[in-house]
């Protein structure tokens, strides 16, 4: 199963994608958006994919590959009922490319969300600092729910997500829908 968003493929992981995981989310960029912005040990890293998603549903991970390389990952964890929180990572290049990059992978994700899993809520978690994607939050209307000394917490409830005019566009843009691709 994968997500079709415009031209680009967001495959659902498997496990031969666990090494092309790990050198995503150890690049420098990627990591400073993080809370522990230390690199994570190779071992750590499987014996994650192991736990959340190989043997579990726990996490529902889609990755944008391009010549065995990851570019960009969108993911849900801590599932419920009716929510799940959001994580997105885009490797580091040129920005016009990255903000396309990650415009799909929140398209897909979002449509994920709320039309194939018919969650109601979607919690966000952002560090203060990453102004970016503080601003995208407001833009596709979640809401600041509260704030720690590591995160700033939001809200998106599938009210709001169909209501913004940024995530109609970007659906009516990139038409996503599921595809038994992989």
């Amino acid at each position: 199963m994968s997500i079709l968003v415009g031209n680009t493929v967001l495959h659902c992981f498997k496990a031969q994608h666990a090494d092309m995981l790990y050198s995503l989310i150890n690049r420098q960029e990627v990591r400073m958006g993080m809370s522990d912005s230390a690199k994570i040990p190779y071992e750590s890293h499987l014996n994650w994919v192991k736990e959340n998603l190989i043997e579990s549903s726990k996490v529902h991970l889609f990755m944008v590959i391009s010549n065995d390389e990851a570019l960009g990952v969108a993911l849900i964890k801590n599932l419920t009922n009716d929510s799940a929180e959001l994580g997105i990572m885009v490797a580091d290049t040129i920005d016009t490319k990255k903000m396309l990059l990650t415009s799909k992978l929140l398209t897909g994700i979002l449509f994920y969300v709320f039309h194939k899993m018919h969650f109601q809520n979607l919690e966000i978690r952002i560090l203060p600092g990453n102004e970016n994607s503080l601003r995208t939050a407001k833009k596709i209307g979640a809401e600041l729910q509260c704030q720690d000394e590591t995160y700033q917490y939001f809200l998106l409830t599938k009210t709001k997500y169909k209501s913004y005019p940024l995530n109609k566009l970007l659906a009516n843009r990139y038409k996503p829908i599921m595809i038994n691709h992989d």
